[in-house]
C-alpha cells in the first residue's frame, strides 16, 4: 500500500544575496496547520480547495534574505497550473489588520514564484519588512474529490404532488485529509463537517414540500415497436411523473443536477410503498423533470397505418401521405390522458426516404377534428393527447374505445 503524504506548506529559509543550488533548500519550520479550509462542489471534473493558514515570517534583510514558503504535494492529483498564493492580513494584537503599504512599499509582497524540478512543489519568495505572522491562502483544483447527487421522491396516494429531497454525496479519494471543512455545492446551503481521506459524506441539500406533478400515459411506436406477436399493432405505454423545475410548480430554486431518484408513494395507512428508481436527467430552469415509473397494464393503444400514397413531384422528388389509425382503451378507475408521440423523421426514413434534416409536415383533413397536437418535444415529434375516460363502474359493462386519426403530409422526401 502507498502512503499517502498530503499536501504541505512550509517555511524555507534563503539567502537572497547569493544564489544557493537546489539541494541547499533547507526546511526550517514544521508545517502550519490549516485555520480553515473551504470545498467548492460546484465542477464535476476538478473541485476547488482553498486553505487559510498563519505562517511566521522573519524581516528580510541583505544578510537573511526573504522568506521561502514551499508548498508540496505527492500523491494527490493537484493542477499545478491552478495554485494561487495570496497573502491575506497580519496578525497584531490578537487580531489581524489588512497589508499596508510603508514609503511606497507593501509590508508583505510575493516577489518571485518557482517550481524545483522533478518534484510536486512551488516555492514562493516572499519579502517581509518586519518579522510576523502572517494570514495566507492557498488555493487549487484537485480531482478524486468529487460529489454525486440524488433524489427522494415521496408522492401523496392521490398521485397530485410529493415531496422531494434533493441530496449532494461527497466522495474523498484524493489522497488528502481536510479536517473540518466548510463544503459549498455552488447552490444551496454550505455545511461544514469533517473530510477525511476515503469516506463519502451524505448531506441534504434542499427539501421540497407539495411539488405538484401530472403523472403521464405515453405511446412511442418508433421507441418500443410491438408489444408481442399476438399483438402487432400494439406497443407498450409508460408512465411517468412530470416535475416543472420554476417557483410556481415548488421548485425553481437552481436547475436540478442528474442523480438517482428513488421513488416512494404513500399508501394510505401511514406508510409508503417503493414504486421504483429512475435516473434523472439535468433539468434547467423552467425546463421539465420526468421520473419513469414503469409500464401501464390497463391501458392499451394499437397503431394501424390505415393507408399511404406518394405524390411524385420531379425526379427524386416527392411527398408521402399517409393515414395512422389509433384505438385507445383504458381499464383504470380513472380518466387518462395518452401522450401519442409520432416520429415523423423515423416515419419518413420507413418509406424510404430521406430529408436534410427535420422533415417537413402539415396535417392533412382527415385528422380527427379537435385533437390536441403539441411539439414541445421537436418539430418534427408531433404529441397527440388523447382523453380516454374511465371503465364503466359496471364490471359487466364494455370498456369504451376511443379512435382517433393522424393525417400527415411528409414533404421534400427523396430517395
Amino acid at each position: 500500500m502507498k502512503t499517502l503524504i498530503p499536501a504541505t506548506l512550509l517555511l524555507l529559509l534563503g539567502l537572497a544575496a547569493a544564489p544557493r543550488p537546489a539541494e541547499a533548500r533547507i526546511k526550517l519550520a514544521t508545517q502550519p496547520q490549516r485555520e480553515r479550509v473551504e470545498i467548492q462542489l460546484d465542477n464535476g471534473r476538478y473541485t476547488l480547495v482553498e486553505e487559510e493558514r498563519i505562517v511566521p515570517l522573519l524581516a528580510s534583510t541583505t544578510q537573511r534574505g526573504n522568506n521561502r514558503i514551499d508548498f508540496s504535494w505527492a500523491n494527490t492529483r493537484i493542477d499545478k497550473s491552478s495554485i494561487q498564493f495570496r497573502p491575506l492580513a497580519i496578525r497584531e494584537d490578537g487580531t489581524f489588520r489588512p497589508i499596508r503599504e510603508v514609503d511606497g512599499q507593501r509590508e508583505v509582497a510575493v516577489i518571485n514564484v518557482a517550481s524545483p524540478p522533478n518534484e510536486n512543489a512551488l516555492v514562493w519568495e516572499v519579502y517581509a519588512k518586519e518579522a510576523c505572522a502572517l494570514k495566507v491562502r492557498v488555493s487549487y483544483l484537485i480531482s478524486n474529490l468529487g460529489r454525486t447527487f440524488a433524489y427522494r421522491a415521496l408522492a401523496n396516494k392521490d398521485e397530485t404532488h410529493l415531496l422531494l429531497k434533493k441530496y449532494i454525496q461527497l466522495r474523498n479519494y484524493s489522497g488528502e485529509d481536510f479536517g473540518e471543512a466548510g463544503i459549498w455545492a455552488g447552490f444551496g446551503p454550505k455545511f461544514e463537517k469533517t473530510v477525511g481521506q476515503q469516506v463519502d459524506i451524505k448531506m441534504l441539500l434542499e427539501r421540497f414540500k407539495r411539488v405538484p406533478i401530472r403523472k403521464t400515459f405515453t405511446f412511442d411506436w418508433f421507441a418500443h415497436g410491438p408489444l408481442n406477436p399476438d399483438k402487432p399493432h400494439a406497443s407498450r405505454v409508460l408512465m411517468h411523473y412530470e416535475l416543472t423545475n420554476d417557483g410556481k410548480h415548488g421548485l425553481g430554486k437552481f436547475p436540478m443536477q442528474p442523480g438517482k431518484v428513488r421513488i416512494f408513494i404513500q399508501d394510505g395507512r401511514g406508510g409508503e410503498a417503493f414504486l421504483g428508481e429512475d435516473w434523472a436527467r439535468f433539468t434547467p430552469l423552467d425546463d421539465k423533470m420526468r421520473l419513469y415509473l414503469g409500464e401501464a397494464r390497463d391501458v392499451i393503444c394499437t397503431r394501424i397505418v390505415q393507408d399511404n400514397k406518394r405524390h411524385r413531384i420531379t425526379g427524386n422528388l416527392f411527398n408521402q401521405e399517409i393515414w395512422l389509425r389509433y384505438e385507445i382503451e383504458n381499464f383504470k378507475d380513472d380518466a387518462v390522458t395518452l401522450d401519442i408521440v409520432e416520429q415523423l423523421n423515423a416515419l419518413a426514413s420507413k418509406y424510404g426516404a430521406r430529408a436534410p434534416g427535420d422533415v417537413e409536415w402539415s396535417l392533412g383533413k382527415d385528422t380527427t377534428e379537435g385533437l390536441k397536437i403539441t411539439t414541445e418535444r421537436g418539430g418534427a415529434l408531433p404529441i397527440l393527447h388523447v382523453e380516454a375516460p374511465a371503465r364503466p363502474k359496471d364490471p359487466d359493462a364494455k370498456v369504451e374505445k376511443v379512435v382517433v386519426t393522424l393525417h400527415v403530409a411528409l414533404k421534400n422526401l427523396w430517395k
